[in-house]
């Protein structure tokens, strides 16, 4: 019988590759998200399901049991979704900060105690989405930074609580990726682009593809004793190159 993932925002961006290469990979793969967004561009067969649900709502997590229920169990949780906000600290309206720590941080906390609590005996993999931010600072990026730094440290405290019920739980930390959004913004700045890519070892961005490989690795039984930690996958741009 298949696997089965569960993906937050796995609609569009990054998510979206991540729903492709585990649906690849043979899962059947439940996105959880607001819209469908590009799903329907996707010729994915029976192996994808949509379940709407708003993540900032962080509270019920009650969709993972409506997933374990109609597919019979989940065996990865991959906590995908997520918001950036570009503003020094002193800018940051409290609403602004209360929806960046709901979606990115408490989000993924919900989910990821319902998971462990449905999965006691099956077992199974968790993957945070954090970010470079969460391992270095970024400038004029203080709610987004604080949100992905925090998130290392819930899944450091989910691999020690939970590895007695044969659960794993890992971050990935994706640099600067090549998306279609960053691609509008660093189109208009040209010079920008030229600049980050003078920083990054390798001298270009990322893909999309990079960070799902990243994650179905770790979700994979090939990292069954990787627990715990925080995959950096920016071509090296977080130590200091």
């Amino acid at each position: 019988m298949s696997r089965v993932a569960v993906i937050t925002g796995g609609n569009r961006g990054l998510g979206l590759a991540q729903t492709r290469r585990f649906l690849a990979g043979g899962y059947r793969v439940h996105v959880v998200a607001r819209s469908r967004g590009d799903l329907d561009r996707m010729d994915s067969g029976e192996g994808l399901s949509f379940v709407a649900a708003d993540l900032a709502e962080w509270r019920n997590a009650d969709f993972l049991d409506r997933i374990a229920d109609d597919a019979g169990g989940i065996d990865v949780l991959i906590n995908n979704a997520g918001v950036h906000l570009k503003k020094p600290v002193e800018q940051v309206e409290p609403d602004e900060l209360e929806t960046v720590i709901a979606i990115n941080l408490m989000a993924p906390f919900a989910a990821s105690a319902r998971f462990v609590e449905l999965n006691r005996k099956r077992g199974g993999a968790i993957v945070n989405i954090s970010s470079m931010a969460g391992l270095i600072a970024l400038p004029s990026a203080a709610a987004y930074v604080t949100s992905k730094t925090a998130v290392i440290g819930l899944t450091r405290s989910i691999a020690v609580d939970a590895a007695q019920h044969g659960i794993r739980c890992n971050a990935v930390c994706p640099g600067f990726i090549e998306t279609d959004m960053t691609r509008a913004v660093l189109a208009k700045d040209p010079a920008r682009r030229a600049k980050i890519e003078g920083r990054i070892p390798t001298g270009r961005f990322g893909s999309a593809e990079d960070v799902a490989n990243a994650c179905f690795f770790l979700a994979s039984d090939e990292a069954v004793y990787i627990n715990g930690v925080a995959l950096p996958v920016d071509a090296g741009f977080s130590i200091g190159f």
